[in-house]
C-alpha cells in the first residue's frame, strides 16, 4: 500500500504543477482548471483501481487475474464517466490541458513500474 500512496501522490503533484504550469503560461485560469480536471480524472480512477486490487482476497492466480479485470473494468468505466461529466457540465472545458495532464498522471504509473 505503500508504493500505492506514493504514486497516487506523485500523480496528485503532477496535475498541481501541470496546472500551476498553464496558468502560468497561458494566464487562463479556464485552461489550469481543464488540467486539474483531467489530472484529477487520472489520479481518482487509479485510486478505484488500487482499493480493488488491494481488497482482493485469495492468492491463487486465477483469482488474482479475474480481481485485476474487474478492477481495470472499473477504472475504465469510471474514466469513461468523468470524461463524459465532465465535457457534459463544464461547456468551457479547453481539451489540449485536459487530456495532458490526464496524460501525465498515467505516465507517472508507467515511471513506477519502471523504477520500481
Amino acid at each position: 500500500m505503500k508504493t500505492v500512496r506514493r504514486i497516487l501522490g506523485a500523480q496528485m503533484a503532477v496535475t498541481v504543477v501541470a496546472a500551476l504550469l498553464v496558468l502560468a503560461v497561458s494566464g487562463e485560469s479556464r485552461a489550469a482548471w481543464s488540467a486539474l480536471i483531467g489530472g484529477a480524472i487520472g489520479f481518482s480512477t487509479a485510486y478505484v483501481y488500487a482499493r480493488r486490487m488491494v481488497a482482493t482476497r485469495g492468492e491463487e492466480p486465477r483469482e488474482l487475474v479475474k480481481a485485476q479485470y474487474r478492477a481495470e473494468f472499473h477504472k475504465l468505466a469510471l474514466t469513461m464517466g468523468l470524461f463524459a461529466a465532465t465535457f457534459t457540465l463544464y461547456k468551457d472545458i479547453a481539451a489540449l490541458p485536459l487530456f495532458l495532464t490526464y496524460a501525465a498522471t498515467l505516465m507517472v504509473y508507467w515511471a513506477a513500474l519502471l523504477f520500481a
